[in-house]
């Protein structure tokens, strides 16, 4: 992600009625000095390479009102797994971590967090709970436990070369069908095209393409998380679709796999070569920044003819370890990481959307205001099963062998699914 501002505020008390208002506008977190002597240790993957600065800067005030100290720690991306898992294996873990949806409940499972469900929706914290819209919150659950507090969703939508749409009198498509016709009349190729959808293993094709199964109105494995549905009406739809954007011969709108990688096709429609485009919001600002020789907008992705219009991301929580000595201090530290404070300058800072309804990131920009409207009424993420990642990888390697134009949908679905039952099947 790319961040959305520079700006930031240094907030930290310096004097104790200074401390008191800090403590009681802290959404209830927690009351002054009550964790005086407490240490909580933090850890957390960056989101980018001033983060320890940053963290020391957004925690401040909180450090300062309850007088808990936090140890932050960072954890690579590429070491995540690793190192979290011999972190919880043993005694002196951390007591709060950020995790993602592909690893929230992998480690919750196996019993190496709390569950927040009653804190989440005790009486004391109803104001707040009432802040975090149902369809962000539900999809976070595995069974009936909560192992973190949902803090970040990111997005994707998609760009539109206006210019091009007006030129020759069309509208901004809203669904799949509309898609293919607009953008097959609006290119030219191999110099112009009309749409790009990132579908390789390499640029995490799966990101782009998750939507269009929830908008079929299925999913790649149950509600219940038991049972692989990767061989579904709503799976196949969503890959024939994929298959249509390259590979219908001169209808297709999309150029052929491999010829663009994501950054190529981000090039190709700055230079008013490519109509239409799958990204992540965080482009706005650098590509307004830019200037470019034409009108542009973003809107939703386009829906399935029939189905339903959703916007898709991973989600990033906030979880406390089922081993920490110190579980309302880690509450308390978790309540304001989810808070309206933080998450605010946290999303400003890296163009997330928030998980709260009164955490706007756009920072006053129109396209951004419009992109969190769409976030809190039509996002349907990701469901966080303790094998996810291995199943998203499966999905992964099936819409890249699909959109090769060489392999059949119904043997990579047949295969795909007798791999993600395995998968499922192995303790």
């Amino acid at each position: 992600m790319l961040d959305l501002s520079k700006l930031r505020r240094r907030l930290v008390s310096t004097t104790a009625a200074a401390t008191f208002v800090l403590a009681t506008a802290l959404s209830g977190a927690a009351q002054a000095g009550e964790f005086d002597g407490v240490t909580i240790k933090f850890a957390k993957a960056p989101h980018g390479a001033d983060e320890i600065a940053l963290m020391e800067e957004w925690l401040a005030p909180f450090k300062a009102a309850t007088g808990m100290e936090i140890e932050h720690t960072v954890i690579p991306w590429g070491e995540l797994e690793a190192l979290y898992s011999a972190n919880f294996a043993g005694s002196d873990v951390y007591d709060v971590t950020y995790q993602t949806s592909t690893h929230l409940n992998l480690f919750g499972a196996r019993g190496a967090f709390s569950d927040l469900h009653d804190h989440f929706n005790a009486a004391d914290y109803a104001d707040e709970r009432a802040r975090f819209p149902d369809n962000i919150v539900n999809p976070s659950y595995y069974g009936d436990e909560l192992y973190g507090i949902p803090a970040v969703i990111g997005t994707i939508v998609m760009y539109v070369n206006l210019d091009m749409l007006d030129a020759a009198g069309l509208s901004i498509p809203t669904n799949n069908e509309e898609l293919m016709a607009t953008a097959k009349a609006l290119q030219n190729p191999p110099e112009v095209w009309g749409f790009n959808s990132p579908s390789t293993v390499k640029d995490y094709g799966w990101y782009w393409f998750y939507n269009m199964i929830h908008n079929y109105g299925g999913d790649m494995v149950s509600d219940d998380m038991e049972t692989a549905t990767f061989d579904s009406p709503a799976v196949r739809s969503a890959l024939q679709f994929a298959v249509d954007l390259r590979c219908s011969g001169d209808d297709a709108i999309q150029p052929p796999l491999g010829q663009y990688d994501r950054e190529a096709a981000l090039s190709l429609f700055k230079a008013g070569k490519l109509a239409m485009m799958v990204e992540e919001p965080s482009r706005v600002i650098p590509l307004e920044a830019e200037g470019l020789p034409f009108k542009w907008t973003i809107v939703q992705p386009v829906g399935a003819a029939g189905g339903k219009q959703t916007q898709f991301s991973t989600t990033g929580y906030y979880a406390v370890a089922a081993k920490s000595k110190e579980q309302e201090a880690a509450w308390a530290l978790t309540k304001y990481l989810v808070g309206t404070e933080f998450a605010t300058k946290f999303n400003n800072h890296y163009g997330f959307v928030g998980t709260r309804d009164d955490v706007d990131s756009s920072g006053g920009n129109k396209l951004l205001q419009d992109n969190f409207e769409w976030a809190m009424t039509t996002w349907d993420g990701l469901l966080p099963h303790p094998k996810i990642a291995q199943m998203l990888d499966e999905f992964g390697k099936a819409l890249e062998a699909v959109t090769t134009c060489d392999v059949s949908i119904d043997e990579q679905v047949a295969e795909t699914q007798d791999r993600m039952e395995k998968i499922l099947a192995r303790k």
